[in-house]
């Protein structure tokens, strides 16, 4: 015990064998149907959290797991706001919004536990590589399970922390199971610190039983990542002595095991290492207590949330930064101009113009700041890693871990643009976009914001089924998450602006058959998608529709590329235009202007009619104005196919869309 002073000791006991208590207190209500939901309880590993947040300052952070209650303790969270949380009231840390599963407290260094098996990796990994940018000197602790391992969530994003040396410490409780399944049966090396060497940086086996063998590996890793080593993987073995979940009776593990790791308690272990006094232990575990029994009493009878506050806090409600315009259409000041854009050549525009205006604004994605590089597949980021090298952050082939990193980062208070090269690809980062980018404001009660812009081409343009969807329907109906899709070079700079200013994550969809300033030819015409952009600034808000085209006999409802289709048939068919470009949320005060006065409703989408965005839309006009007639022209529902015979007749286009409009106009005039 040399070395550490008596008053340390006892904080690290008292650490301890609070958390031991408040899991059995825990493990007692459940027990009697007290509380609500379930648990994954930490008995038998206490020294591993608070060995490893007791080497942590104030200013670092962690992130934890759906076992995260020990983790929650010994990073400083009270007793009373985590059972407060358990008993789903207004009071807890994440306003009864987290419960068990994901108790955390970002004004302590905690993020909302993440439940998803390896998905707090990313997340801890963006948020080091948010402190590397702004040189902070904050280190992040990121426990996880041993069945973390085997996930892809694992791989990219320890990759990506080797790569740009962050300062991450991967800490791996080693508790022998993945819920009941042993490691030694899915692991062919279950030595887990030996695979920091593949990556290239340190790792280190210890025992997690002995809480000041790990306050001491932690401290040599806390002080690797400062001095810019990072990150490091701490293999801390362990032992959990109660079930994966609340009804999980153990009985896959062998008696003389869990009476072995019983004689390795490490609570028992330090009271005679720390020569603990039978005084000292007393009057701590009367404080405990009777804290405890009062956290109790004070949670059974704290204030629920209001069912009135049911949607709170999924969208941060901040107003964006104040540009010079604010426009639907492009408005110039005297002294101002436009310029005819295309747009990639615009949304190139609006990213430089961002950066320069806020550091905090960076790029991430694959092949995107490589010198003499693409730009990204569609070269919409060509050039500017000229001048912002250090905010053109090129990734490995890894969609969910560099969507996880953005995330991560921009809890942190940064502006990403993740880009992917094609939106087929957002299926590998789905479970980042919508486990944790989309939710994570609203189950940590409203004190996380996600302030991330995420681009994606779509379109069916020659490249067959898997690099041709149209994603939008995929994720529309995600709560949390905004959703715009651009039909010009104008809305697409404006649209990609107010994304970065406003506060949440925000999905752009882009056609490919768009990208080019002079149109892109299509079957059914030409498709001419630049504009007058304006030299100042401007955004088109989010959320808000925009009239292309006023009508008397139908209204046409589209978005990309179909938007332009619609406006060809048009005037033949004294139709109403409306481009929707806004999916999550959409603005039914413009569509329902415009179909109370034409009667009937055309929606046009790319991508197959079932279960698409226009059949949401669809529902969206028949619940509000019944008597509006609806139809709709999409896709089949078969995969995008490649020859060109197939594809074109596979992608609505203007002569479909007319005969749709003419269709519903025959059927209303009987």
């Amino acid at each position: 015990m040399s070395g550490h002073d008596r008053k340390f000791l006892l904080g690290l006991y008292e650490r301890m064998l609070l958390i031991r208590e408040f899991e059995d207190t825990v493990k007692f209500l459940f027990l009697e149907g007290t509380m609500p939901g379930t648990i994954h309880q930490c008995q038998g590993q206490e020294a591993t959290a608070v060995g490893v947040c007791a080497a942590l300052g104030a200013d670092d952070w962690i992130t934890s797991t759906f076992r995260g209650h020990g983790h929650a303790l010994a990073k400083g969270l009270t007793p009373q706001e985590m059972m407060d949380e358990l008993f789903g009231a207004e009071t807890g840390c994440c306003k009864g919004r987290g419960g068990s599963m994901h108790m955390g407290n970002m004004s302590k260094g905690m993020v909302p536990g993440i439940a998803i098996v390896a998905g707090g990796i990313p997340l801890a990994a963006g948020m080091a590589l948010s402190f590397k940018m702004e040189n902070k000197p904050h280190v992040v602790a990121s426990f996880f399970g041993d069945g973390a391992i085997a996930e892809g969530a694992f791989h990219e994003g320890v990759n990506m922390a080797a790569i740009w040396d962050l300062p991450l410490i991967l800490v791996c409780e080693n508790n022998l199971y993945g819920a009941s399944t042993h490691v030694d049966l899915v692991m062919k090396n279950s030595r887990i610190s030996e695979r920091a060497k593949s990556y290239g940086f340190r790792g280190e086996t210890v025992d997690g039983n002995d809480v000041l063998a790990v306050y001491e590996a932690s401290q040599r890793a806390v002080a690797d990542c400062r001095a810019g080593k990072g990150p490091v993987l701490l293999e801390l073995l362990t032992y959990r002595r109660t079930g994966h979940s609340r009804r999980d009776p153990c009985h896959y593990q062998p008696k003389d095991e869990r009476e072995a790791w019983a004689q390795r308690d490490p609570i028992e272990r330090f009271r005679e290492q720390a020569h603990i006094t039978a005084e000292e232990h007393e009057l701590i575990n009367t404080r405990i207590q009777k804290m405890l029994a009062d956290c109790v009493e004070r949670a059974k009878v704290a204030p629920h949330p209001s069912v009135s506050g049911l949607a709170e806090y999924v969208f941060v409600e901040a107003p964006p930064r104040s540009p010079a315009l604010n426009v639907q259409n492009p408005v110039v000041s005297a002294a101002g101009s436009t310029r005819r854009l295309g747009i990639a050549e615009a949304l190139r525009e609006g990213i430089a113009e961002e950066m320069a205006a806020d550091p905090r604004v960076f790029c991430i994605g694959e092949d995107i700041g490589v010198p003499g590089g693409w730009g990204g597949a569609f070269t919409v980021t060509l050039g500017l890693e000229k001048k912002y090298s250090e905010r053109m952050i090129n990734t490995p082939i890894a969609e969910l871990g560099f969507f996880g990193l953005a995330t991560g980062a921009a809890m942190m208070g940064m502006r990403p643009i993740a880009d992917v090269q094609y939106g087929d690809f957002l299926f590998l980062a789905s479970d980042q976009i919508i486990n944790n980018a989309a939710k994570l404001r609203y189950m940590s009660g409203g004190t996380i914001s996600v302030p991330l812009v995420m681009r994606a081409p779509v379109g069916a343009t020659g490249r067959g089924s898997q690099h041709a969807q149209n994603m939008e329907r995929y994720f529309t109906g995600v709560p949390g998450l905004k959703v715009v899709a651009p039909s010009n070079a104008y809305d697409a700079k404006g649209l990609l602006k107010a994304a970065l200013r406003d506060g949440n994550p925000v999905l752009m969809f882009e056609h490919k058959l768009l990208y080019g300033s002079k149109g892109a030819r299509a079957e059914g015409g030409a498709v001419d998608a630049s504009s007058d952009v304006p030299a100042e600034d401007y955004i088109v808000p989010l959320g808000k529709a925009a009239v292309r085209r006023e009508g008397k006999n139908v209204t046409v409802l589209a978005w990309l590329l179909m938007v332009h289709y619609a406006m060809q048939t048009a005037d033949e068919l004294d139709a109403e235009v409306i481009d929707v470009r806004s999916l999550n949320p959409i603005d039914w005060d413009t569509i329902g202007a415009s179909v109370r006065k034409t009667g009937r409703a055309v929606i046009v989408e790319e991508g197959p009619i079932t279960g698409g965005v226009g059949a949401e839309i669809a529902a969206g006009i028949a619940e509000r104005w019944p008597s509006v007639r609806v139809t709709r022209v999409a896709s089949p529902d078969v995969p995008v196919p490649f020859t060109p015979v197939l594809e074109n007749a596979y992608r609505p286009d203007a002569n479909r869309i007319s005969a749709g409009v003419r269709q519903i106009l025959e059927e209303s005039h009987g």
